[in-house]
């Protein structure tokens, strides 16, 4: 079926004119995904004109402007057998896996004749607003600039990643006399902050780049000091880290490798492990790299990569209390937090 698909795909037009209305149904509802949503306007933000900048079900205005041509130009172009991994796991028999891909996929074409893109991916240090005051909260991203997959650095902010971990008010504040208890220093920030509802940390890597940052949702009085958090632990990280949230973070990512995934996940992670680094990377490599790294090693990953950075804004809803302001200068002094915590006014 696959094959088929591939290979020998017969696009109807009358087909293809109900999936642009499909497709277009879904950028309307573009709004019901928030965090999504903030995480493309991120990448848009850090990346501006570059291919991963863009969103990836395309331009809604330029929907009704895409033709069968096009899209069969698309294909000849990036669809090819050495573009191409097909992976198969559970009770497979290698050897007549091998034979189906061949019999399946054996009529593509091996290369193609269209020019590589070849763009070299920049992150861009921005601001951006998209104000939207009928909305009910406010949505906040700030990203910095991070390893690529390649890099000795990705299996740490790997590491780093679920030292900040995810926040949810119900789970690890509303029930709680004092959140700063739970060892967990973004969970103290947030847990002062009672209409932040939402934060999550993620490390989106790349062949040739990455991002490091964090998403928060909440009521729009907070918006300033969502935009704070995403800027405080990173560099105040730069000059303590204790081993206590190391060590917690660690555990968090063997917890997650050790819970069971559904087929399709282990087949995504396994293709694009060999895209990206042209070999599968076994659970138990991972927990080794990560399992002698301390808060020495930590403290001078944040040096190296957040302090006095230049991170990326990305706020997306009813974002009047920053937006008056616009300056990206304004914000810029507030990476320059340190254990003193001297630059705060985004906070208060």
């Amino acid at each position: 079926m696959l094959g088929d698909c591939f290979s020998n795909a017969n696009l109807d037009a009358a087909e293809f004119e109900q999936a642009k209305q499909e497709l277009a149904a879904e950028h309307e509802a573009n709004h019901k995904h928030q965090s999504e949503m903030t995480w493309e306007l991120a990448h848009y933000n850090s990346y501006r004109d570059n291919m991963l900048g863009q969103a990836k079900m395309g331009d809604r205005d330029n929907v009704q402007n895409l033709s069968v041509e096009g899209l069969n130009g698309y294909r000849a172009a990036n669809f090819f057998g050495d573009n191409m991994v097909v992976v198969g796991t559970g009770g497979v028999a290698h050897e007549a896996f091998v034979d189906a891909c061949n019999q399946a996929f054996g009529t593509m074409q091996k290369t193609t004749s269209a020019p590589p893109v070849g763009e070299l991916s920049v992150f861009t240090p921005s601001l951006m607003f998209v104000r939207d005051d009928e909305m009910y909260n406010s949505n906040v991203c700030v990203t910095y600039d991070a390893p690529s997959v390649t890099d000795p650095d990705y299996y740490s902010f790997k590491l780093l990643e679920n030292v900040f971990g995810s926040y949810r008010i119900n789970e690890h504040a509303e029930h709680l006399n004092e959140v700063k208890k739970q060892y967990n220093s973004m969970h103290a920030l947030l847990g002062d902050l009672v209409d932040v509802t939402i934060h999550d940390s993620a490390f989106k890597s790349y062949s040739d780049c990455g991002i490091f940052g964090n998403y928060f949702l909440g009521n729009e009085v907070f918006t300033r000091q969502m935009n704070y958090c995403g800027v405080c632990l990173p560099t105040i990280y730069a000059h303590f880290m204790n081993d206590v949230e190391v060590i917690r973070g660690r555990n968090a990512l063997y917890n997650k490798m050790m819970q069971g995934q559904n087929n399709a996940d282990v087949n995504e992670e396994i293709g694009v492990q060999m895209i990206q680094q042209g070999r599968r990377i076994p659970r138990s490599e991972v927990a080794k790299r990560v399992a002698h790294l301390d808060a020495y090693h930590m403290k001078g990953l944040a040096n190296k990569w957040f302090y006095d950075a230049e991170p990326c804004w990305t706020n997306w809803g009813p974002i009047e209390t920053v937006s008056a302001y616009g300056s990206y200068k304004f914000f810029k002094v507030n990476t320059m937090s340190t254990v003193t915590n001297t630059h705060h006014s985004l906070y208060n």
